[in-house]
Formats: C-alpha cells, sequence, structure tokens
C-alpha cells in the first residue's frame, strides 16, 4: 500500500449505478473510481421490498449498516439486521441482503481487495 496517494472522496461527487447484485450503488473508493486495487468503498442502496441477488466474491466484504432494517443471507442461515450493524462476509460466502423496512436500506460495503466484477458470482436459478 505504500504507493497509495492521500484521498478525499464525497459521496455526492458520483452518480449511483446498478450493480451486479442489483441494488444502486456510488463506488467513492475503487478500481472504477480511483484505480485503488487493495480496498473499494461503496455505499448500497436496497429499496423497500426489494432483495439484492444472491451473490459471491473471491474477496472478503464488510458491510456497514447506516440506516434500515432486513435479513441477510449467509450461505444456509439468516439474520435480522439494522443500523449500526457490522457483517463480516468471507470470500465465497454466497450472501443476499432483503429490504424488510418501509425505508430504504442504506449500506456501506468495504471489499478487500477491492471489488471486481470478474471476481464476483451471481447465482443461476
Amino acid at each position: 500500500m505504500e504507493n497509495l496517494k492521500f484521498l478525499v472522496k464525497r459521496v455526492k461527487d458520483y452518480k449511483p449505478f446498478k450493480a451486479v447484485d442489483g441494488s444502486d450503488v456510488v463506488e467513492v473508493i475503487g478500481m472504477k473510481t480511483t484505480k485503488t486495487k487493495e480496498v473499494s468503498i461503496a455505499y448500497a442502496t436496497v429499496k423497500p421490498k426489494q432483495k439484492t441477488i444472491l451473490h459471491k466474491h473471491d474477496f472478503t466484504e464488510v458491510y456497514i449498516i447506516l440506516k434500515g432494517k432486513g435479513i441477510i443471507y449467509l450461505n444456509n442461515e439468516s439474520r435480522p439486521i439494522s443500523k449500526d450493524d457490522n457483517i463480516l462476509i468471507p470470500a465465497k460466502t454466497w450472501h443476499q441482503v432483503e429490504n424488510t423496512g418501509k425505508t430504504n436500506l442504506k449500506i456501506i460495503c468495504i471489499c478487500v481487495p477491492a471489488f471486481s466484477e470478474r471476481k464476483t458470482n451471481l447465482k443461476k436459478f
């Protein structure tokens, strides 16, 4: 990480896009926005009564729940989630988030190393 440059990035400076898992995402640090390969940080929104597509990555991911409530599915387990929860998702773990509330579920997603679509697999039904 010695080659990384000091950066300050603001969410408002980026437009959301539809992520491969179906959530609305704003990536502030990562390969697409800052060419950073070691880590990525994105803000995801899952709308009420929606859920992301079941998927897994070849990298570790951490979710920090900023707002809302829902259910996280990890492999064959599920747990309720809400504001201030922190979820460690080990590499190669199938996962999915469902918004069970009446407001948007807002999540910070941190990936180590940085998020890559090539290293993300969607569950085919």
